[in-house]
Protein backbone atom coordinates (compact mmCIF):
# COMPACT_ATOMS: atom_id res chain seq x y z
CA UNK A 1 0.00 0.00 0.00
CA UNK A 2 1.42 3.20 -1.14
CA UNK A 3 0.78 6.30 1.39
CA UNK A 4 -0.40 9.69 0.05
CA UNK A 5 1.30 12.72 1.60
CA UNK A 6 -0.48 15.79 1.87
CA UNK A 7 0.73 19.07 3.13
CA UNK A 8 -1.27 20.69 6.31
CA UNK A 9 -1.45 24.28 5.97
CA UNK A 10 -2.26 25.15 9.11
CA UNK A 11 -3.52 23.84 12.45
CA UNK A 12 -5.44 26.08 14.86
CA UNK A 13 -5.95 25.29 18.61
CA UNK A 14 -8.59 26.91 21.10
CA UNK A 15 -10.39 26.65 24.53
CA UNK A 16 -13.76 24.82 24.98
CA UNK A 17 -16.41 25.70 27.22
CA UNK A 18 -17.42 22.65 29.50
CA UNK A 19 -20.37 22.58 28.38
CA UNK A 20 -19.17 22.82 24.69
CA UNK A 21 -16.93 19.50 25.80
CA UNK A 22 -19.79 17.80 27.54
CA UNK A 23 -22.09 18.30 24.12
CA UNK A 24 -19.08 16.66 22.43
CA UNK A 25 -18.41 13.90 24.64
CA UNK A 26 -19.82 10.93 23.22
CA UNK A 27 -19.91 9.36 27.12
CA UNK A 28 -19.36 10.77 30.49
CA UNK A 29 -17.16 8.90 32.41
CA UNK A 30 -18.43 7.29 36.04
CA UNK A 31 -16.40 4.38 36.67
CA UNK A 32 -12.77 4.57 37.24
CA UNK A 33 -12.98 0.98 36.36
CA UNK A 34 -11.58 -0.59 32.88
CA UNK A 35 -12.58 -4.10 32.25
CA UNK A 36 -15.49 -6.32 34.39
CA UNK A 37 -14.57 -9.84 35.36
CA UNK A 38 -15.29 -11.26 31.80
CA UNK A 39 -12.46 -8.87 30.61
CA UNK A 40 -14.86 -7.13 28.71
CA UNK A 41 -15.00 -2.67 29.19
CA UNK A 42 -17.77 -1.50 31.67
CA UNK A 43 -20.12 0.67 30.45
CA UNK A 44 -19.06 4.88 31.57
CA UNK A 45 -15.93 3.27 32.47
CA UNK A 46 -12.27 4.07 31.26
CA UNK A 47 -12.22 1.94 28.18
CA UNK A 48 -16.21 2.39 27.47
CA UNK A 49 -16.84 1.00 23.96
CA UNK A 50 -18.07 4.36 22.92
CA UNK A 51 -14.58 5.81 23.24
CA UNK A 52 -13.37 3.51 20.84
CA UNK A 53 -12.12 -0.07 20.45
CA UNK A 54 -8.91 -2.11 20.28
CA UNK A 55 -10.02 -5.50 20.08
CA UNK A 56 -10.85 -6.47 16.63
CA UNK A 57 -14.08 -8.82 17.54
CA UNK A 58 -15.85 -5.61 19.00
CA UNK A 59 -17.31 -2.56 17.41
CA UNK A 60 -17.24 0.72 18.29
CA UNK A 61 -20.93 2.23 20.09
CA UNK A 62 -20.05 5.76 18.63
CA UNK A 63 -19.23 4.84 14.67
CA UNK A 64 -20.19 1.27 14.08
CA UNK A 65 -16.25 0.52 13.06
CA UNK A 66 -14.30 -2.16 14.51
CA UNK A 67 -10.93 -2.26 16.10
CA UNK A 68 -7.81 -0.91 14.40
CA UNK A 69 -10.39 0.81 12.30
CA UNK A 70 -12.28 3.24 14.47
CA UNK A 71 -10.08 6.68 15.04
CA UNK A 72 -11.71 6.71 18.74
CA UNK A 73 -13.63 9.22 20.41
CA UNK A 74 -13.71 11.55 23.83
CA UNK A 75 -15.58 11.18 26.80
CA UNK A 76 -16.32 13.57 29.77
CA UNK A 77 -15.48 13.31 33.22
CA UNK A 78 -16.79 15.84 36.13
CA UNK A 79 -14.84 16.33 38.82
CA UNK A 80 -15.83 16.24 42.22
CA UNK A 81 -13.64 19.81 42.39
CA UNK A 82 -12.73 22.42 39.57
CA UNK A 83 -9.40 22.13 39.04
CA UNK A 84 -7.09 24.43 37.51
CA UNK A 85 -6.11 23.55 34.09
CA UNK A 86 -2.00 22.61 34.39
CA UNK A 87 -1.48 24.31 31.21
CA UNK A 88 -2.67 27.70 31.87
CA UNK A 89 -1.87 27.97 35.88
CA UNK A 90 1.35 29.73 34.95
CA UNK A 91 -0.65 32.72 32.74
CA UNK A 92 -3.53 32.85 35.22
CA UNK A 93 -1.06 33.50 37.75
CA UNK A 94 0.97 36.10 35.94
CA UNK A 95 -1.84 37.75 34.99
CA UNK A 96 -3.57 37.87 38.06
CA UNK A 97 -0.29 39.29 39.14
CA UNK A 98 -0.18 41.84 37.02
CA UNK A 99 -3.04 43.35 37.09
CA UNK A 100 -5.10 45.62 39.87
CA UNK A 101 -6.94 43.45 42.64
CA UNK A 102 -9.76 46.72 42.79
CA UNK A 103 -10.13 48.27 39.31
CA UNK A 104 -8.65 45.37 37.08
CA UNK A 105 -6.05 47.75 34.83
CA UNK A 106 -2.70 46.19 33.94
CA UNK A 107 -0.35 47.77 36.03
CA UNK A 108 1.35 49.96 34.21
CA UNK A 109 1.61 53.92 34.03
CA UNK A 110 -0.55 55.25 31.44
CA UNK A 111 3.05 56.45 29.80
CA UNK A 112 4.05 52.55 29.99
CA UNK A 113 1.17 51.28 28.18
CA UNK A 114 1.43 53.10 25.36
CA UNK A 115 5.06 52.54 24.78
CA UNK A 116 4.48 48.70 25.29
CA UNK A 117 1.74 48.89 23.05
CA UNK A 118 4.18 50.98 20.05
CA UNK A 119 6.84 47.84 20.57
CA UNK A 120 4.25 45.16 19.75
CA UNK A 121 2.66 46.74 17.26
CA UNK A 122 6.00 47.45 15.52
CA UNK A 123 6.46 43.89 16.14
CA UNK A 124 3.66 42.41 14.81
CA UNK A 125 4.16 44.90 11.95
CA UNK A 126 7.41 43.18 11.28
CA UNK A 127 6.22 39.66 12.02
CA UNK A 128 7.78 38.89 14.40
CA UNK A 129 7.24 37.28 18.12
CA UNK A 130 6.52 39.13 20.75
CA UNK A 131 6.78 36.80 23.67
CA UNK A 132 9.97 38.71 24.83
CA UNK A 133 7.91 41.73 25.04
CA UNK A 134 5.10 39.90 27.01
CA UNK A 135 7.66 38.67 29.47
CA UNK A 136 8.83 41.92 30.21
CA UNK A 137 5.50 43.55 30.89
CA UNK A 138 4.68 40.76 33.16
CA UNK A 139 8.03 42.00 35.17
CA UNK A 140 7.63 45.77 34.75
CA UNK A 141 3.48 45.22 35.93
CA UNK A 142 4.31 43.15 39.17
CA UNK A 143 3.92 46.36 41.43
CA UNK A 144 2.39 46.85 45.13
CA UNK A 145 0.39 49.61 44.47
CA UNK A 146 -1.67 50.61 41.35
CA UNK A 147 -0.88 53.18 39.42
CA UNK A 148 -4.48 54.40 38.56
CA UNK A 149 -6.45 53.68 41.83
CA UNK A 150 -3.58 53.38 44.55
CA UNK A 151 -5.00 50.26 45.64
CA UNK A 152 -2.38 48.50 47.52
CA UNK A 153 -1.84 45.09 45.93
CA UNK A 154 -1.92 41.48 47.70
CA UNK A 155 0.38 38.92 46.56
CA UNK A 156 -1.06 36.32 44.67
CA UNK A 157 0.31 32.98 44.72
CA UNK A 158 -0.88 29.39 43.23
CA UNK A 159 -1.75 26.59 45.15
CA UNK A 160 -1.47 23.39 42.60
CA UNK A 161 -3.36 21.74 41.88
CA UNK A 162 -6.81 23.75 42.50
CA UNK A 163 -5.72 27.08 44.25
CA UNK A 164 -5.16 30.49 43.66
CA UNK A 165 -4.41 32.57 46.94
CA UNK A 166 -4.49 36.29 47.07
CA UNK A 167 -2.90 37.39 50.29
CA UNK A 168 -4.62 35.28 52.74
CA UNK A 169 -7.71 34.65 51.11
CA UNK A 170 -7.61 31.54 48.91
CA UNK A 171 -9.74 32.13 45.48
CA UNK A 172 -12.08 29.66 43.92
CA UNK A 173 -12.04 28.77 40.82
CA UNK A 174 -14.88 30.88 39.76
CA UNK A 175 -13.56 33.66 41.36
CA UNK A 176 -10.38 33.27 39.47
CA UNK A 177 -12.34 33.30 36.15
CA UNK A 178 -14.45 36.35 37.65
CA UNK A 179 -11.42 38.50 37.87
CA UNK A 180 -9.95 37.34 34.36
CA UNK A 181 -12.83 38.52 32.87
CA UNK A 182 -13.09 41.69 34.51
CA UNK A 183 -9.29 42.11 33.46
CA UNK A 184 -10.27 41.10 30.12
Amino acid sequence: MKGIIKQISQINFGLMSPDDIRKMSVTKIETPDTYDEDGYPIENGLMDPHLGVIDPSLRCRACGAKGGECQGHFGSIDLARPVIHVGFGDTIHKILRSTCNSCGRILLTDTEIEDYRAKIDALKKNDESINDIVKEIYVTARRDKCPHCDEEQEDIKIDKPISIIEGDYKLTPSEVREKLEKNH
